[in-house]
């Protein structure tokens, strides 16, 4: 007799099934169907987003790099300046005779008047200074009679150096150098009215506050238009420090025209996409719009509401990425070298356009249509399916848990001990509360068994209050409480019980009203509770049992010694 295969037997067994059951039938090939395209489609979808988001990260990668290079030349530039400056002051310090000059000298007797300049030829940038009583009422600015003189000396020199200096550089507005005691070179030259407001700046500057160990450092600071004392355009400036002998004697000034970054931006960034560049305050420095439009505050305040918390340290602290908002994604990368980020923002929206338009449009059809079909039939399941797991999960959930308290149950306690057990190392502590409320027959007779299921409820509040997240808080039985102290030694889990003590004594349960009994002695109801401690390991118990008759008596030795007190000893 020939034997039948496995295979012909399934067959034979899946047909009159699929006949007595077609709607369950035709859901599944569909479903079947319907997930095999889902898949692929989520997979080709989830690569070409992926590629999305890193071909924009690698643009704004290519603008950070062309920014740096700006910046990187503009520092180069400023440090082999501020080399020329130093070594003039210190040979205007240790050399007396080469101070010696009758324009310094006569500059010097004209340092009472409210503005004063040092004569220099007409092709060289002006030096010109603040009279000693202006001077005085600028906090950092202060004037020696010798400090002034080698100033006076370094700015003659500088006067020279800062045109040829700007002629070379295409991508300077001017050039300024300015000394703590109140001298201005500028070129082109600035107004004189400036000269004070642009000292106070100075002064404000976080250059004032660096020292020489990180001197090497650049400072970049940006002026919008309001308050702005160098014109009527936005400006980005780049200084650094010229010291003598570790104290701070000026700064050099380069000052670039915002609009050169902002032209910049707005030619290579993609019309979708919306970039910054912002400094480590968050303000806005330049942006990828045609005009440049000042924002007040913080830039990441402009972006859509987002359930991310996003800050400015934030960014500059994980120095480049891409971050998941609730509306779109933020793209960032700090400049190196420089306290500025690049940033990038594009919304869900637009990103889901640019990847829509790279996926086959015959795949979208077929999708389409299979979705179409699955619907109608998918709606009953769902409706059902949904309510299925719905009515499990509460079933679940009643029990495991008290109903009065929403507790944990005994049930609850053995099923967690059970698996706390298993993965407990042999040195780590394992701490049990058995804790009863005193008198509690006399809370019911007096103000009534409704009363008394709200002094419960407030007990079972206070132990959520005060233990430790990881701490199982369980009602055992009527007015009997248990917790589960996992890693906590005996003495530990005394203290602890002993802070739920003390709280509970201090505590006043106020129940509503309607549950008292007519008779009430008052409207508030105070209560003590006993709490017996054991521990695992220090007891020698064995199990659970163990470690609650332990504890179990321990709590009726606390009652029998007058209540309101933790025992932890036998």
């Amino acid at each position: 007799m020939q034997q039948k295969s496995p295979s012909a037997s399934r067959s034979r067994l899946l047909l009159p099934m699929a006949c007595a059951h077609p709607r369950r039938t035709v859901i599944l090939c569909f479903l079947a169907a319907f997930a095999i395209s889902l898949v692929l489609a989520g997979r080709q979808y989830y690569q070409l987003l992926q590629r999305e988001l890193q071909e924009r990260e690698h643009n704004l990668h290519l603008q950070a790099l062309a920014i740096e290079a700006v910046v990187s030349n503009g520092k180069s530039q400023l440090q082999f300046m501020r080399n020329i400056a130093e070594r003039l002051l210190i040979e205007a310090h240790i050399q007396p005779a080469m101070r010696r000059n009758e324009a310094i000298a006569a500059a010097m007797r004209n340092s009472q008047q409210p503005l004063w300049e040092l004569p220099v030829p007409k092709s060289d940038a002006p030096v010109r200074a603040i009279g000693d009583a202006r001077l005085a009422n600028i906090p950092g600015l202060s004037r020696e009679p010798q400090q002034l003189i080698e100033d006076l000396h370094l700015a003659h020199a500088m006067s020279q150096v800062l045109p040829a200096q700007f002629q070379g550089e295409s991508n300077l507005s001017r050039i300024l150098f300015l000394t703590t005691s109140g001298i201005v070179i500028a070129y082109p030259a600035v107004r004189d009215e400036q000269l004070e407001p642009i000292l106070r700046k100075f002064t404000r500057s976080p250059l004032m506050h660096l020292n020489r160990a990180n001197a090497e450092d650049l400072d970049i600071a940006f002026y919008p238009p309001p308050g702005s004392n160098l014109g009527s355009m936005p400006h980005v400036l780049l200084s650094t420090p010229v010291y003598l002998n570790a104290v701070m004697r000026g700064a050099l000034i380069y000052d670039v025209p915002q609009t050169k970054l902002q032209n910049y931006l707005y030619q290579t960034t993609a019309s979708d996409e919306q970039h910054a560049l912002i400094d480590d305050e968050g303000s806005l420095v330049a942006s990828s719009e045609q005009t440049f439009k000042p924002l007040p505050g913080d830039w990441l305040g402009s972006l859509p509401a987002s359930s991310m918390r996003l800050s400015i340290p934030m960014l500059f602290q994980r120095d480049h990425g891409t971050l998941k908002l609730d509306q779109g994604y933020l793209q960032f990368r700090e400049l190196q070298g420089i306290d500025l980020m690049l940033t990038n923002y594009i919304s869900a929206a637009d990103l889901r356009a640019a990847v829509n338009a790279q996926i086959d449009i015959l795949f979208l059809g077929v999708w389409a249509v299979l979705g179409m079909l699955m619907a109608l039939t998918l709606y009953i399941v769902d409706r059902l399916f949904k309510g299925q797991l719905r009515l499990n999960r509460q079933l679940r959930e009643m029990g495991l848990v008290d109903g009065l308290t929403q507790l944990a149950n005994r049930r609850r306690l053995q099923s967690d001990f059970g698996g706390l057990l298993q993965r407990l190392r042999e040195d780590q502590p394992l701490a049990l509360w058995m804790l009863d409320i005193d008198r509690f027959k006399h809370i019911n007779d007096n103000w009534g068994h409704s009363a008394g299921d709200e002094v419960i409820k407030h007990l079972a509040t206070l132990c959520r209050a005060l233990v430790r997240p990881q701490d199982l808080v369980v009602r055992y039985g009527g007015e009997e409480f248990c917790v589960l102290l996992p890693d906590t030694s005996l003495a530990q889990a005394t203290q602890m019980a002993e802070q739920l003590r003390a709280a509970t004594a201090q505590s006043v349960c106020v129940p509503e009203a309607g549950t008292l009994l007519a008779g009430a002695p008052s409207l508030e109801i105070r209560l003590t509770v006993s709490i017996g401690v054991a521990e695992l390991r220090v007891d020698g118990c064995l199990g659970l049992e163990d470690l609650v008759a332990t504890a179990d008596r321990r709590l009726y030795a606390a009652k029998k010694a007058g209540r309101n007190r933790v025992v932890s000893s036998d």
